[in-house]
């Protein structure tokens, strides 16, 4: 399988770290938060990945190319990056795909066993990966949860209502590429460009899809949007993720 990552935003919340580098390249634990996603995937076997771009994109491409030149990377520039969300700059990747592939928000900093239960999960269509717990709030990419099917994605739903949290994974198997990128490619035609990929999400399900989740185990992970999390990151999330 490949990768998909996608690392075209601003983080105009993280000023003025990304004044001067992409979101993607911020420093957590010495490295970017890039090279934890490439590393990981590395590890289990990944080295065919294409990642989205958009921002100062040369810095990461040259990151990239500098220090892992065992993957093969493609680059796809999303230069209207700073008008759109990411659900075209995941139509850009996807468009041309065939076979099965992951896609990982590059904003996200998670234990390698995370990944490692999404990797050996052997479901079939959408597969993704969900932190389960209650303390939710508005920000959150919040799921519902009915049996072992997602059958609800989406910010707005009610957090009482919520199951768990979205992490920014996914699996896409082979019986899925086509049905996915039909369903993102008429998400953007009805609702545009600025909305989340997990809009299209919630419309493969609507129209009868598939979409499946394993959990996160309690294991340590967090997206960084803003100053606050980058630091809940550096001093709590980081140091749990290490010791395990």
């Amino acid at each position: 399988m490949r990768a998909v990552i996608l690392a075209a935003g601003m983080g105009s919340r993280l000023k003025p770290i990304t004044e001067r580098i992409p979101k993607a390249l911020i420093n957590l634990g010495g490295k970017p938060l890039i090279a934890h996603l490439i590393e990981n995937l590395i590890d289990h076997g990944i080295r065919d990945i294409i990642i989205v771009t958009g921002y100062k994109s040369y810095k990461i491409r040259r990151f990239i190319t500098e220090n892992y030149p065992e993957i093969n990377v493609e680059f796809v520039h999303n230069k209207r990056y700073d008008e759109t969300n990411n659900i075209y700059s995941l139509h850009l990747a996807i468009r041309g795909l065939k076979d099965p592939y992951y896609i990982l928000n590059s904003d996200i900093v998670y234990h390698p066993k995370i990944f490692t239960r999404l990797h050996e999960c052997e479901k079939e269509n959408l597969t993704i990966l969900v932190d389960l717990r209650e303390d939710l709030g508005k920000e959150e990419m919040k799921v519902v949860i009915e049996g072992d099917r997602v059958v609800k994605i989406g910010k707005k739903i009610d957090p009482k209502e919520a199951h768990g949290e979205y992490i920014g994974i996914t699996k896409v198997t082979e019986n899925s590429v086509e049905e996915l990128k039909n369903v993102i490619s008429n998400t953007i035609s009805t609702h545009g460009k600025g909305v989340f990929y997990e809009h299209a999400f919630q419309k493969l399900i609507d129209n009868g899809g598939v979409i499946n989740y394993t959990s996160t185990g309690g294991l340590p992970w967090t997206e960084i949007d803003d100053m606050d999390d980058l630091i809940y990151a550096k001093r709590v999330v980081y140091p749990k993720i290490i010791s395990k």
